[in-house]
């Protein structure tokens, strides 16, 4: 949408992040100590608390930047929801809005730090007792009740980014809790198309997954999805709004299963 000045995108983003860091340190025994439980601080632990604090206001600044897409395609939620990787809850308002045709939503959070936003930001948006954040990954779906073939519609915006090197079985875990006919709505950050700009990220990938908790910049998300199954209708592709040098370019789209 900047034209060249797209690409300093993920460095900025990287700043960002680094900045965060100091008071993630400064606060680290208060996190270990009271959210969401005593803990004994590790890496995982510290890039968890990292991540949260920095998500906790750059998800909300960046938001305006991807509402145009992702709050029509939210819109087109319903029945039983898999909300993948919600963090704070910054797309809840946009839910709500399809409340009429929600039944219950289940917000899988790995990052427990995250679940009291999640609680707090369902109460604000009217989903209380609708929302309902647990603690899992997609591959362990079935332990917290998620039945194969039982949800109408898995919701992912930028998600699918951070699932690590077994990406394939994640989407294959959510492509089978779906109902015949039930729906992926999708909004997730992918590798570029243009040679010289998948090389500018992959030389922003090298810290990109320290900085940003796991988070990767050169995945193939669309055609991972396409992949996972038999689908009724696809309709994915880059998003639309963006230009040659954007260094994180989106796919947007629904895809349905097949009856």
């Amino acid at each position: 949408m900047l034209g060249p000045l797209d690409l300093l995108l993920p460095p900025l983003v990287l700043l960002t992040s680094l900045l965060t860091l100091p008071f993630t340190l400064f606060t680290l025994p208060y996190t270990f100590l009271t959210q969401p439980k005593p803990s004994t601080p590790s890496w995982p632990a510290l890039k968890h608390a990292w991540f949260q604090h920095f998500w906790f206001w750059f998800g909300r600044a960046s938001k305006p930047l991807f509402a145009p897409r992702v709050a029509p395609l939210l819109a087109r939620s319903h029945g039983v929801v898999l909300d993948i990787g919600p963090a704070s809850g910054v797309w809840m308002p946009e839910l709500a809005r399809a409340r009429d045709k929600i039944t219950k939503i289940i917000g899988v959070e790995p990052n427990a730090r995250f679940h009291a936003q999640l609680r707090e930001a369902a109460r604000r948006a009217g989903l209380a007792g609708v929302y309902e954040p647990v603690q899992a990954f997609a591959q362990e779906l079935e332990s917290v009740g998620v039945q194969r073939g039982s949800v109408d519609t898995v919701v992912t915006v930028h998600v699918l980014c951070s699932v690590g090197a077994g990406a394939e079985g994640v989407v294959r875990a959510l492509y089978e809790s779906l109902k015949p006919g039930g729906q992926w709505l999708v909004y997730e950050h992918v590798a570029s198309r243009h040679g010289a700009v998948r090389a500018w990220q992959a030389v922003n990938n090298v810290p990109w997954g320290v900085l940003l908790d796991n988070c990767h910049l050169l995945r193939n998300t669309g055609d991972v999805i396409k992949n996972a199954g038999e689908w009724e209708s696809v309709e994915i592709d880059y998003d639309s709004r963006e230009g040659y040098f954007e260094s994180l370019p989106h796919v947007v789209g629904r895809l349905v299963k097949k009856l």
